[in-house]
């Protein structure tokens, strides 16, 4: 292989960035008319801010995808009450609800997690058929 192609390759590479996303997930945030904002995010794996939840919510993007994107960010979501009083008001699936109040003991090594997929009174149809 020629330097010069083997240069090309690894800059194309480096700025194109890995998507974590699968066809279906894409296609599944195209179809609910997500912002491209919070698509890129989504793409390269970025952590997700309330307000982008919110918006996930907002465009009926099902509460089930959405946990199974934010578990593997690690990110840690401190609520305060006005945060949890702002997202049921905007309609946040309370199984969304319920993991971004576990992520603090989700990740503390002390600490055994809160929030189970089979959790009972988290139902979504999206991932009945979709379990792993």
């Amino acid at each position: 292989m020629s330097r010069r192609l083997l240069a090309l390759l690894t800059l194309t590479f480096a700025f194109s960035g890995c998507t974590t996303l699968s066809t279906r997930d894409r296609n599944l945030l195209q179809d609910h008319g997500v912002s491209a904002a919070v698509y890129n995010k989504m793409s390269h794996h970025e952590p997700l801010t309330l307000d982008d939840i919110i918006e996930l919510s907002h465009r009926g993007v099902p509460g089930a995808f959405i946990v199974h994107y934010l578990q593997p960010t690690y990110v840690v979501y401190k609520l305060s009450p006005d945060d949890a009083t702002r997202l049921r008001q905007q309609g946040v699936a309370e199984g969304v609800m319920r993991y971004l109040l576990a992520t603090p003991a989700m990740y503390s090594p002390r600490n055994a997690p809160l929030w189970y997929e089979d959790d009972p009174h988290f139902h979504d149809p999206y991932w009945e058929d979709r379990r792993y």
